[in-house]
């Protein structure tokens, strides 16, 4: 395999973490107590938006880590590291991967037990399940930090230079975008309130808001 193909492969898995980040730590910062009453007014929506983010980045980590099977190769991590020679360089990037494993294991029985297969017996006993196999965000965080560290390795072993990645970016962006969305929504449903007050006091004769054109 040529180097050209090698980045492409290297490409896709950047852009998987990339995901993976911004859906866990834009659905992190969106557990926040008080914003339990933005999300009750349109429970709905919320709902499925806020599991949604969460499956994303639980099915996400658990397919970056995910082993080719004879019929079916899959890009992913363990998929780069065939491509990686052997020796000390190939090890290390091995070590820093088992320091992640309890974790690892723990994501890969709830995607083969709930995420991606509803697993009757799992089912049957759920909170049995998430007290076996418990999924932590300090966990996760600290594993998020090892995957960026983990491609740099790969790909350091690849060339003659130390290469390195960094996704803080999607973490602070991600933080920024769920606080302004939010502070908008809280304006609004302010601005809803001080609309039915009026409309309460006959100052104004539509109730709806915003006001239908």
């Amino acid at each position: 395999m040529d180097n050209k193909e090698f980045d492409n492969y290297i490409a896709k898995v950047r852009n998987n973490i990339s995901n993976i980040y911004n859906a866990f730590y834009l659905w992190k910062n969106l557990q926040k107590g008080e914003y339990n009453e933005i999300y009750n007014k349109n429970k709905y929506f919320w709902g499925i938006t806020l599991s949604s983010l969460q499956l994303n980045w639980l099915l996400g980590i658990a397919k970056l880590f995910e082993e080719s099977k004879e019929e079916q190769e899959v890009i992913s991590i363990p998929f780069l590291l065939k491509f990686i020679p052997d020796g000390e360089s190939k090890e290390a990037i091995k070590r820093k991967i088992e320091e992640q494993e309890s974790v690892l294991k723990n994501l890969w029985k709830w995607r083969c037990k709930i995420l991606a297969h509803q697993d009757k017996v799992v089912a049957e006993n759920i909170k049995d399940f998430y007290k076996k196999y418990p999924i932590k965000g300090a966990n996760v965080e600290n594993l998020l930090a090892s995957i960026q560290n983990i491609l740099g390795m790969i790909k350091s072993a690849t060339v003659d230079h130390s290469e390195s990645y960094d996704f803080r970016i999607f973490k602070e962006e991600s933080e920024r975008d769920a606080e302004q969305i939010i502070k908008q929504l809280q304006y609004f449903f302010q601005e809803r309130k001080k609309h039915m007050e009026k409309f309460r006091k006959g100052e104004i004769h539509d109730p709806h808001f915003p006001p239908k054109s």
